[in-house]
């Protein structure tokens, strides 16, 4: 239990720091109580955690790390379908949940866990597969605490900051990047539970005088335009963006919207705890599109298809080394064995380095769309849809966009008199983030001469910071 007994002795040097969630606040002294009592009560070992409050869904995380048990986030904003991926992947035995107002264990009849042989993770934390079914990444203690240590050595955040949390813990980089550290730095803790409302953002920004905010590309240049004449970001003086491709146009719109923040970009995935890479904040005006240098626990190469280093300048998939990388997939060898070859995490990303060291993210290697920080495969897209007697074949792909990274196109051949019938099958069928903004009915799909249909081919993507 070494990570919770750092982050105890952490919180108590700092006990008057808060967390903040709606006009409820708790001490961090208070908090290592109630979390190490609360611990007492969990003596299975793997605990969903599932919270309508993001309050509840910490105190929960911090209860299963003073435990020594196994917790898997999970989010209700990503809707029931999501869950139940989840739950039938993993299979916990408890859930953690606020579903009577109070944190309370509650025993799931198909809970069938099964413990992986080794070393046992913390955390489970769920990411989409080649199909969109979900990958649980297993972290263990070691995998964590690496990567906080290392986010600790450049992230310049104190006991006289208060950061808001506005995406839920079942993100990585919101775990790890954003709830441990502020912990192990005594920085107060607001949260919001609300979705992505820009509205009451602002509000919370503007109310608790928030100086820390972390978020993707899209949260914060939907808080700039849609704040354009507020006062709610002026406290703000650090931020981190990551999860998405930032161009330079969102760039510079953030910069001119924080004059007076330091602005880290940073870049990660969850196999990895979840950061590999930042771009001090003193470089972010020079070229804020690069994602840095490899954090301290970090070596990085970037190899060609037969996994041979490429040069400098050169484009090939980027490579981790690290303490903080993944013990692997649970239940699944072969997706492990897959992306861990030879003591390296195989990450899926096309970058370049520059001779000085700094990172560039060109793009991914397979169809993943990413979406406002979400990972959208289009295989299941097309999968759903093709439950339609209508639909013939169908293509999904991604397609760049200013505001949201990427948004999703789709080409339909089937029985539609027009556009607004296959929109309405898509409502019925698919998920909120999985919506198409472009549909074109067509007669044939573009495929190559094997048969293979070939998607348009896109720029400028990157990989989520989980």
């Amino acid at each position: 239990m070494m990570l919770w007994k750092y982050i105890e002795e952490k919180m108590l040097q700092h006990p008057g720091s808060c967390l903040i969630e709606e006009g409820v606040s708790m001490t961090y002294e208070e908090t290592v109580i109630f979390a190490k009592s609360f611990a007492k009560s969990l003596d299975g070992s793997c605990y969903a955690i599932l919270c309508r409050s993001e309050l509840f869904s910490a105190l929960a995380v911090l209860s299963c790390i003073a435990a020594g048990v196994t917790f898997v986030p999970m989010s209700y904003r990503y809707g029931r379908k999501h869950c139940e991926k989840i739950f039938s992947t993993i299979h916990p035995e408890y859930a953690i949940t606020d579903v009577l107002g109070e944190l309370l264990v509650v025993e799931l009849e198909e809970g069938a866990y099964r413990r992986p042989n080794g070393e046992q993770p913390a955390a489970i934390l769920c990411t989409s597969g080649t199909t969109g079914a979900p990958k649980g990444v297993m972290l263990s203690e070691r995998n964590l605490l690496t990567n906080l240590m290392d986010i600790r050595r450049y992230f310049a955040v104190g006991s006289t900051d208060k950061i808001l949390i506005a995406r839920p813990l079942y993100h990585c980089a919101v775990l790890t990047g954003e709830f441990f550290i502020s912990l192990c730095r005594g920085v107060n803790i607001c949260f919001f539970s609300g979705g992505l409302d820009p509205a009451g953002i602002l509000q919370v920004l503007k109310k608790e005088g928030i100086t820390v905010l972390c978020g993707t590309p899209t949260l914060l240049g939907t808080l700039v335009r849609f704040g354009r004449r507020a006062t709610a970001t002026s406290a703000v003086r650090t931020i981190a963006i990551s999860g998405e491709c930032l161009d330079t146009a969102r760039a510079r719109l953030i910069e001119s919207a924080f004059p007076a923040a330091k602005i880290y970009h940073v870049y990660g995935l969850t196999e990895a705890s979840p950061r590999v890479t930042f771009l001090p904040a003193e470089q972010f005006a020079v070229d804020g599109t690069c994602v840095g240098y490899p954090l301290h626990s970090v070596r990085l190469r970037i190899v060609d298809r037969r996994g041979k280093p490429v040069f400098p300048g050169e484009t090939g998939e980027l490579c981790v080394q690290s303490d903080s990388v993944m013990l692997g997939y649970y239940d699944d060898p072969a997706g492990t064995a897959a992306v861990l070859q030879g003591g390296w995490l195989h990450t899926g990303d096309m970058a370049v380095m520059r001779r000085d060291g700094l990172v560039k993210i060109q793009g991914r290697k397979d169809n993943m769309i990413i979406r406002g920080g979400m990972n959208i495969y289009p295989q299941e897209i097309e999968k759903v849809l093709t439950v339609d007697p209508r639909v013939l074949e169908v293509m999904a792909y991604g397609i760049p966009d200013p505001l949201s990274g990427e948004k999703i196109g789709l080409q339909i051949v089937g029985s539609f008199a027009n556009r607004d019938e296959v929109l309405r099958m898509c409502r019925r069928l698919l998920l909120p983030y999985q919506m198409p903004a472009v549909v074109e009915i067509v007669d044939s799909l573009p495929k190559n001469g094997s048969g293979k249909i070939m998607r348009p081919k896109r720029k400028g993507m990157v990989a989520k910071d989980a």
